[in-house]
């Protein structure tokens, strides 16, 4: 792969990334190892379609992540963690950045992991159901059940 071609997959893709794995991990430094993994994987393999190259990078994240919690004990988020880092961008969307990231994470926290990773695929990342069918594995149908329990949950619980 080029190195400009690799730079602009980079450039486009790395927030989406690292936003769906700290999403899974709630730990900054363990998020952004894995979304490195993943570049490092999508450098070396090249093989991944063209047309889909968005839920090709969400499918290697999960699957990090996957072998990730095969791995390890899943750390818990502290409060004083909180998401990406904000390269260029005016101190004050900064702050509302991390605001609205906060209570969005809060609202996450609430959720069974494989709800949280529907609900990030779908309503986060705007992936289709049926690619976050398969991304997580399952049918789309156990998406779409996924995300009306989510949505239900958090309704129950007087946040959504």
């Amino acid at each position: 792969m080029e190195a400009d071609i690799f730079a602009m997959l980079y450039r486009d893709y790395y927030k989406i990334i690292y936003r769906y794995l700290y999403s899974l991990t709630f730990n900054r430094q363990k998020a952004e190892d894995l979304t490195q993994d993943v570049f490092v994987k999508a450098m070396c393999l090249m093989d991944f379609p063209d047309a889909r190259i968005k839920s090709w990078l969400l499918t290697v994240a999960h699957n990090l992540h996957v072998d990730y919690i095969r791995k390890n004990s899943r750390v818990k988020l502290t409060e004083d963690e909180i998401l990406s880092p904000q390269a260029s961008r005016d101190i004050q969307d900064e702050v509302e950045d991390r605001a609205r990231l906060s209570k969005v994470i809060s609202k996450l926290r609430l959720l069974p992991e494989n709800q949280r990773q529907a609900v990030v695929l779908c309503l986060i990342n705007e992936l289709s159901y049926q690619e976050a069918a398969v991304i997580m594995g399952v049918s789309v149908s156990a998406v779409t059940n996924l995300i009306y329990r989510a949505r239900k949950t958090l309704r129950e619980k007087g946040r959504l």
